[in-house]
């Protein structure tokens, strides 16, 4: 078993070295992390139904999106992160009780009373620490999760308050827990630095022919570029969400407007507004030919109107979004 101890807080480094780990080395390894503040969500998810996209944008919290499935989590500098990449059998490659273990053991260790609920999450006092995920490339299993230490728990709920009604699709949806933080369960108080060390250390000792491995730089430059390429991206992170569909319909005054939209691959591809007043249909068609094969985002909205719109944005983004 190889130890590595990230020395980056960038998500999109972090979540390229899991895939580079994952794909291009041959060993058995657990690699530990802490990423600055984020969104991160599963694979299969549509981005913008588990977020709470006006407040992302206006705290300037990124979004990225991970190789494995599960549900969205929020990462800050008082979240440790784990990972645990093996070769295994044919059959057996996904095994959330294997990885999970050392993990509860660590925790245990600390004098925590740790419960592995159905979805193999870890939870203390029925408040949830952890959720799990995992995801298969050939012969090698990849299970990762995070550890709720003393993060922002005000900040994770503001960011995840989504209401996922208005997106209709296929993407997976998050199940809602109620979380807590490590630190406040502890006997004996601990910074961040001391319960990383902690748990790496324990791993490091808990695998007995663990070693610890430091990446080469031609291995940080790999990583890297698969960062910039894949991990950094809009068409990855919001565009890579299944094909979903939006009704919405606001009152201007006396007028009624609703708009139907359809995307796919993170691009307007269908776009119809109908109104009360007939006057503005012409103006409502040229403002949705506008926009049609555009990203589903706010800014890519912005820079396809700029002065144009017919509707103040504040308006014409309750329609869009």
């Amino acid at each position: 078993m190889t130890g590595i101890l990230s020395h980056s807080a960038d998500p999109a480094y972090n979540l390229a070295t899991e895939e580079f780990l994952l794909k291009n080395k041959k060993d058995d390894v657990f690699f530990i992390y802490i990423n600055r503040p984020g969104i991160i969500v599963g694979k299969h998810q549509n981005t913008l139904a588990e977020i709470n996209y006006s407040y992302i944008l206006k705290n300037n919290i990124p979004v990225f999106r991970r190789l494995s499935g599960g549900g969205t989590v929020y990462h800050d500098l008082g979240n440790l992160n784990f990972c645990f990449i093996t070769n295994e059998e044919k059959g057996s490659l996904v095994d959330f009780d294997k990885h999970s273990t050392p993990i509860v053991k660590a925790l245990e260790s600390l004098g925590l009373n740790i419960t592995v609920g159905k979805r193999h999450d870890l939870s203390i006092n029925g408040k949830k620490i952890t959720g799990t995920a995992s995801h298969v490339y050939k012969q090698r299993a990849m299970h990762h999760g995070t550890l709720l230490f003393s993060a922002d728990l005000t900040v994770l709920k503001k960011c995840l308050n989504a209401d996922y009604k208005k997106y209709s699709g296929k993407g997976v949806k998050s199940v809602k827990s109620e979380v807590t933080n490590i630190s406040g369960h502890l006997k004996n108080e601990m910074s961040m630095k001391e319960f990383t060390t902690y748990i790496f250390n324990f791993l490091m000792s808990y695998f007995q022919d663990a070693r610890s491995y430091h990446f080469s730089e031609k291995e940080i430059s790999e990583i890297n570029d698969l960062a910039d390429k894949k991990y950094s991206r809009w068409e990855w992170n919001y565009g890579y969400s299944p094909v979903y569909e939006i009704e919405r319909s606001i009152n201007a005054g006396n007028i009624t407007i609703s708009s139907h939209i359809k995307v796919e691959k993170g691009l307007i591809k269908t776009l119809k507004f109908d109104t009360s007043d007939k006057t503005l249909d012409q103006s409502l068609k040229n403002l949705s030919s506008a926009l049609l094969n555009i990203q589903h985002s706010k800014s890519a909205i912005n820079s396809a109107i700029a002065n144009n719109s017919i509707l103040p944005h504040k308006q014409l983004f309750r329609l869009m979004f």
